[in-house]
């Protein structure tokens, strides 16, 4: 059973990743339809995800919480530091959002639900200033997604990604909290 409630959004819940939330998540990041779009094309074992969870998901560089509609795991939200180091992040003020769904539970508004929520925890309580995105050209619904939220089209990295057997472009989105506030 996911754990205690870290945020509540409209349609899901964001809650904390537990070890016992490790089978999902393993068994979505080995989906070709999460994979794909995600540019992460290896497979992950038992002992990936066990170490992938102890270094990533349970440290204290970013917000990784799991997304539920009615206590069932549907997906992945994340923030986390800037590219540019803990140094970076906190002279900037900016972080990165990403985030995934099962493939059952797409099209369903979840995914904005919690993208939402973890904007919204960056600026309010985290007082961060800038969240940013990047995504493959190809996925269309994840540009809707950053767009309907208010991020804006902020460069190109020309084809720096390798997808089904052809390059595409990087998009980068961001969101500043002023253009939040305005919304």
């Amino acid at each position: 059973m996911p754990g205690p409630v870290f945020l509540r959004g409209e349609d899901v819940t964001l809650r904390p990743i537990e070890r016992d939330d490790i089978e999902f998540i393993q068994r979505v990041m080995n989906d070709p339809a999460v994979w794909r779009p995600a540019l992460d094309i290896n497979p992950t074992n038992d002992a990936q995800i066990e170490e992938f969870y102890d270094s990533v998901l349970s440290g204290t560089d970013g917000v990784h919480c799991l997304v539920c509609a009615d206590e069932e795991p549907v997906g992945v939200v994340s923030l986390t530091e800037s590219q540019y180091g803990p140094d970076e992040t906190s002279r900037a003020r900016s972080i990165e959002l990403a985030y995934w769904l099962a493939p059952e539970h797409h099209g369903q508004g979840y995914g904005s639900d919690a993208a939402r929520q973890m904007v919204q925890y960056a600026f309010e309580d985290r007082n961060l200033r800038r969240v940013y995105a990047q995504i493959g050209s190809f996925n269309e619904a994840s540009a809707a997604l950053l767009e309907s939220l208010g991020f804006e089209h902020e460069g190109t990295l020309r084809q720096a990604a390798w997808y089904r057997g052809d390059y595409h472009d990087v998009l980068c989105y961001g969101l500043l909290r002023d253009e939040w506030q305005q919304q």
